[in-house]
């Protein structure tokens, strides 16, 4: 661990100087205001990290998470192992997921638990800076970081110097790629800010030898759901305090399951970028093109390791019912499936992870109805099960943590949908447009393949459960009804409707711009629990800021924002109909799916009493 005190030398460091004293004059301070900010900046920013806290800090840290999860973090320990031979001699940037506030004390308990030295220092955000906490999180290694900074430019030169100081020290660093939780249960893209930050200090200071490492931290269920979905509807986030802090820890009462720290293989940074000139490079397009590569890799990789547990496979398995209450049997049927398709592609699951019976199922949705997330109806003949209303923003969330492992598979199944109202007989081209038009709309949504390798995978996951569908000897919706969709309209319609919203609202604003897109998504909330009360869309979990926010990207992306251009309704209205066009082939996913499971209910019995 590098010592606090070090950290003083960035000041007698002539450059570091004549930096300061010319980013004194431009902001209009004397020399001497100029240092006494400087310092009180790196006060601010710098960890202190110190071995006689470890301990006790790791103390409070297992009876923090304890209260509701499982005492043994189940790590992969193997790979952990690689990684402590090649931090003898190589600088490792650990750069892992977050979905919780656990997430700081799980990752570095993984590591101190197991005797991993140097632990990492890790970049956390102000925010946390407060009463109480802030202290103690420096003591064992937090750098914390203000959200913007990029007009203050003594600000600026102390922490690019401190980072400086870091690397040249072969600091190991830790930080969320995302930036902040993912409330969405998706993996966020990445922020790049830090990222930059740190591979400048590495080419500045000629340290070549650095790996980033892939995290992935992931809870059978996660403590702050209720906010998250809290947040999604428009609530604002409760702001951090030592009152919030005692509160959160305090009210973590329910049993909520294991947690998971996975470790990826690393990439390394001078496979990626030039290190040899110990300066930043001129080229500055080629190296944001190279840093956001990397990062996205980093991303994929921590999809890649992501454990599948059984609290996202019974999630997805509800939601695809689109409201509809299932059966044991009903939701064993349909779990199978899915557990089959992750043995054979050899998919990470949890530990433990099973849904081969129905008592393994039943035991499953216990646990979901002991987290309020699904509730039972028993007065029938039959129990059926079914997520509340006000839980499938919740429900949605554990479903989208494994989202991208049928990705692929669920495009298929639309883009089939879509092939089966063409004109003309569809064949590999078609097929191959619908799911490239489908790319597209979900742009911003999920990390892809480069185009043709993302096709093959598609064209792959499509053969393998239709093999006959472009033979021309049967319909495509015949196909379908013989082998019914599992993902198409599982995964896909909440991201689809809440498009729709958004392309209802603007071509309401015909060709008038978006002003102040904060104001517009509190109108497309109200514009979106409209639609779910006249039924035009179905799913709760489609009225949410975080997929509004990303679908604001992408018709921004498109120029349907701003309003310039003499043809912007028509390019609304093009926005509109492929958002259609997607959401039609899903609500016939949707009907072939319902036609499969639940017409077997009555059919046969009514038929009998209503006679040929």
């Amino acid at each position: 661990m590098t010592s606090g005190a070090g950290a003083l030398e960035i000041f007698s460091d002539p450059c570091f100087e004549e930096e300061l004293q010319l980013a004194a004059r431009e902001t209009d301070r004397t020399p001497q205001q100029a240092r006494a900010y400087a310092r009180k900046c790196l006060q601010e920013i710098e960890a202190t990290p110190s071995e006689s806290w470890l301990r006790p800090a790791s103390k409070l840290a297992r009876f923090i998470y304890t209260r509701s999860y499982e005492a043994k973090l189940d790590i992969n320990l193997d790979k952990l192992e690689e990684l402590r031979a090649l931090s003898q001699d190589k600088v490792l940037l650990f750069l892992w997921s977050h979905k919780s506030h656990m997430d700081s004390f799980v990752f570095l308990l993984s590591l101190y638990e197991n005797n991993f030295r140097p632990l990492p220092l890790i970049f956390a955000g102000i925010n946390m800076n407060f009463l109480g906490f802030g202290a103690l999180a420096r003591r064992v290694g937090a750098i914390f970081l203000r959200r913007t900074f990029q007009e203050d430019l003594i600000y600026k030169l102390v922490f690019r110097r401190y980072i400086d100081f870091l690397i040249r020290h072969r600091s190991p660093l830790s930080w969320s790629i995302e930036g902040t939780r993912s409330r969405t249960g998706k993996l966020s893209p990445p922020k790049l800010g830090v990222l930059n930050w740190v591979v400048e200090s590495c080419q500045r200071e000629r340290v070549k030898d650095v790996l980033l490492v892939p995290v992935s931290i992931a809870f059978d269920r996660i403590a702050e759901i209720d906010d998250y979905a809290a947040i999604q509807s428009g609530l604002p986030k409760r702001k951090e305090s030592l009152r919030w802090f005692f509160n959160y820890i305090f009210g973590m009462q329910k049993a909520y399951g294991k947690v998971y720290v996975r470790y990826g293989d690393p990439v390394a940074l001078d496979e990626n970028l030039d290190m040899s000139t110990g300066r930043t490079t001129t080229d500055h397009s080629r190296q944001r093109f190279e840093i956001n590569r990397m990062a996205f890799d980093i991303c994929t990789r921590i999809e890649q390791i992501t454990p599948i547990k059984s609290a996202d496979v019974l999630s997805m398995v509800l939601l695809g019912a689109n409201r509809r209450a299932l059966t044991i049997g009903e939701m064993h049927g349909q779990s199978a499936q899915i557990s089959n398709l992750i043995k054979k592609r050899a998919l990470p699951a949890a530990s433990g992870f099973s849904l081969n019976s129905e008592a393994e199922v039943s035991a499953a949705v216990t646990a979901l109805e002991q987290s309020g997330l699904v509730k039972t109806f028993d007065q029938a003949q039959s129990p059926v099960y079914y997520i509340p209303a006000g839980q499938r923003l919740a429900a949605a969330y554990y479903r989208n943590t494994i989202t991208h492992y049928f990705l692929h598979a669920a495009l298929g199944e639309i883009g089939l949908a879509m092939c089966s109202s063409d004109i003309d007989s569809p064949g590999l081209g078609s097929l191959q447009n619908h799911v490239a038009t489908l790319r597209d709309l979900y742009k911003f949504e999920f990390f892809y393949k480069p185009r043709n390798d993302f096709w093959q995978d598609v064209l792959y996951e499509t053969e393998q459960r239709y093999p006959d569908w472009a033979s021309g000897e049967h319909s495509i919706q015949k196909l379908l009804r013989e082998k019914p969709p599992c993902f198409g309209h599982a995964i896909l319609r909440s991201i689809t409707e809440a498009y729709l919203v958004i392309a209802v609202a603007l071509l309401e604003l015909e060709n008038r711009p978006v002003h102040d897109q904060k104001m517009f998504t509190g109108q497309l909330l109200a514009q979106g629990r409209q639609m779910l009360l006249r039924r035009t869309i179905s799913c709760e979990s489609s009225v949410s800021q975080d997929l509004f926010a990303n679908g604001l990207r992408l018709a921004g992306h498109q120029g349907l924002l701003d309003g310039r251009g003499s043809d912007l309704v028509t390019r609304r209205t093009t926005f509109a109909e492929s958002v259609v066009s997607a959401l039609s082939a899903i609500n016939l996913l949707q009907r072939i799916y319902d036609e499969a499971w639940f017409s077997q209910l009555s059919t046969g019995r009514i038929s009998n009493l209503l006679g040929p």
